[in-house]
Parts: structure tokens; C-alpha cells; sequence
């Protein structure tokens, strides 16, 4: 079976993956997996220092506790630093070596991709290692520099209003056309996630601003706009910044993370691009999981095209990548078959 594996970057409308990840966290062979996680997590805070995430998050996050059972405060789950972390941290722990190092009887995939921040997943899932103790250090490390690239990007994130966020889905208008209504403006098209879905982002008074200007041709049938629940404006340029406050602190990051270690592609839409053929990779997988634009048909059909897989092997969590997939491949790839790796 040749198995494209696909990862979700946030959960999206059902929020984080907390039941699941409890539920992992419960299994005594992730003990070591989940404390490995917490301390990461820690180590940020403590280096950021509370001033820099006490406004986003007032009691911090305090992850072992949530997996113990303890209820985050109202409204922290829909936080896209929660939301965004707790998905990242599911799909290590779902893509850990089995103990021994044996695949068990999950195949290893030919090719992966990843959407937005599920590129990080993908970019693990490429690695295909097999010891547990250097794919857990591995893991501190990432968790450590998501965690820390989500909070700057919060940092710079603008203001929300009530009527408005940083993000807007856009259903049933052509990408060219958006694009087109973009232009000038300083609202991005930041994902085009299919043929006739796409996402906008940008300082939310300006969105509202956009919206606006172009209400009879957004209430025109068939199109819909809709706020995403995202606090920060993901995929657009006024992050790239955060990527670089990031970057100054790659200590985090003591795992050599270069295009050759990856054992099968693993493809952006930057062209779209295998990662394999860059040399370091934090920068890239960093910048197209947060900061740059999402071409999302793109990168899926340089993975079939180049790969040939039999079937979609979805990590979640929630449903949007998969659906997007599904979308951008209908009435081309009718032969492919789909699987959800089921949440516990």
C-alpha cells in the first residue's frame, strides 16, 4: 500500500484535541513522550517570560494539568496558540516509533504533506526514524520552537474588533477573482485551500473594511463569508517577522533539521517543493507554516503526480485538510482511497 500521510495544522471548529491527547497521555508507554512535551513547553515560557504571553493566555499553559483532567479557562481552547500547539503535539505523539522500533502495522508513507502548521508533521513523518530515544529529543525540540514561534506571532498579532477577526473563509468565488479584488489592498489571500475555498487574513478592521467595499459581490449566491476563529493573521507577510524573532533563539532547536535526512518528500506549495532538496530546513518549515501563502491544490497534486500513492492516510485532527484534499483531487484521482487515523 503506497500511503500519502496527510496532517492537519489546527483542529478548526471543535477546537484542540484535548480528549484525545488525554487519552494518550493516559498510556504508560507515552509517560516519557508527554513529560518530554510539558518541559518543552516550560522552557519557553520561563525564556519568554510571562509578559509576553500573560495578555494571550493568563494562566499560561499549563499542559500537564490539562491532561490530567483539570478544564482550561473559558475560551483558552479557541486560542490559536492552544489550538495550534495541542494539534502539533498529538501528531508527534501519534507518529512516535513503536517501542523496539518496529513501523507495527502502520506502513511507512511514500510522501507527506502537511496544511499550514501540519507541515511540521509531515516534515517528521519524512524522517521515518525508528529510536525512540532520539525521535523524543527530536520532539522537545520542535515542541520548544512551535511553542515559541506561535507566541511571537502573538506578539505582532493585530488587535481584534468585535465585529471582525484576522482571518475570513471566502466560499464559492474563483481564486483568480479574489485575487483580483485583493490587489492593491492590503488584505492577503492567505490560503487557497481548493478550487472555490479560500481564506483571507490581514489587520481585521481593514477585513471588515474589505467587506465592506465588496458586500453585493460577497452576498452574491452561492458565496459566503465567515470569520475564522484564528487570533492571528497565519500565512500572511505581517508575520514573517515573528519567524525571524524565532529564528534568534534556534538554540531551542539542537536536532539538525537538513532536506537530506528526510527518507521521502515531503512537498510545499512554494512551486510547489519537495523539502528534500533544501538544505536547512527550520527557516522553510517555519515560514510556510505560519508566514507564507498557502497554495494548497498545489502541494497535493505535486504529491500524487510525483508519487503515485494508493491511498490518504489522514492524521487530523479535525477534517479540513482532508476535505480540502478531497476537493482539489475530485474527478482526477477517483481510484484514491481515504483513511482517518481515528482519535482516541
Amino acid at each position: 500500500m503506497r500511503q500519502l500521510y496527510l496532517f492537519s495544522g489546527m483542529a478548526g471548529m471543535h477546537g484542540p484535541p484535548l480528549a484525545a491527547l488525554r487519552a494518550l497521555y493516559a498510556r504508560p508507554e507515552n509517560a516519557r513522550y508527554f513529560t518530554t512535551a510539558a518541559e518543552a513547553v516550560a522552557r519557553v515560557l520561563d525564556h519568554v517570560g510571562a509578559d509576553a504571553y500573560r495578555g494571550e493566555l493568563p494562566e499560561g499553559i499549563p499542559l500537564t494539568a490539562w491532561l490530567r483532567g483539570e478544564a482550561p479557562d473559558a475560551g483558552v481552547l479557541q486560542h490559536s496558540i492552544v489550538d495550534g500547539l495541542c494539534a502539533h503535539i498529538y501528531h508527534l505523539c501519534m507518529l512516535q516509533p513503536a517501542v523496539g522500533g518496529a513501523d507495527g502495522d502502520r506502513p511507512p508513507p511514500v510522501a507527506a504533506i502537511g496544511h499550514s502548521m501540519g507541515l511540521i508533521g509531515a516534515m517528521v513523518a519524512g524522517m521515518r526514524m525508528t529510536s525512540r530515544r532520539e525521535y523524543t529529543a527530536l520532539c522537545h525540540d520542535l515542541i520548544a520552537m512551535t511553542a515559541l514561534t506561535l507566541i511571537r506571532c502573538h506578539q505582532l498579532a493585530p488587535p481584534q474588533t468585535d465585529a471582525a477577526t484576522p482571518m475570513a473563509a471566502v466560499l464559492g468565488m474563483p481564486a483568480e477573482e479574489l485575487r483580483e479584488l485583493v490587489r492593491g489592498t492590503r488584505v492577503h489571500l492567505a490560503l487557497a485551500n481548493s478550487d472555490r475555498s479560500h481564506v483571507l487574513a490581514g489587520v481585521p478592521a481593514e477585513l471588515a473594511e474589505f467587506r465592506g467595499t465588496h458586500a453585493e459581490r460577497l452576498a452574491a449566491p452561492g458565496v459566503r463569508w465567515a470569520y475564522l476563529r484564528s487570533t492571528a493573521p497565519f500565512h500572511t507577510a505581517l508575520l514573517a517577522p515573528a519567524v525571524r524573532a524565532a529564528l534568534e533563539d534556534r538554540h531551542f532547536m539542537t536536532f539538525p533539521l537538513t532536506g537530506d535526512r528526510l527518507a521521502v518528500p515531503v512537498y510545499v506549495a512554494d512551486a510547489p517543493v519537495n523539502l528534500q532538496h533544501r538544505g536547512d530546513l527550520l527557516p522553510d518549515v517555519l515560514a510556510h507554516a505560519v508566514s507564507r501563502p498557502l497554495d494548497w491544490p498545489g502541494t497535493v497534486h505535486a504529491a500524487i503526480e510525483d508519487c503515485r500513492p494508493d491511498q490518504v492516510v489522514d492524521f487530523g485532527p479535525g477534517a479540513s485538510a482532508l476535505v480540502f484534499t478531497r476537493e482539489s483531487l475530485r474527478g482526477s484521482d477517483d481510484d484514491l482511497r481515504y483513511r482517518r487515523i481515528p482519535e482516541p
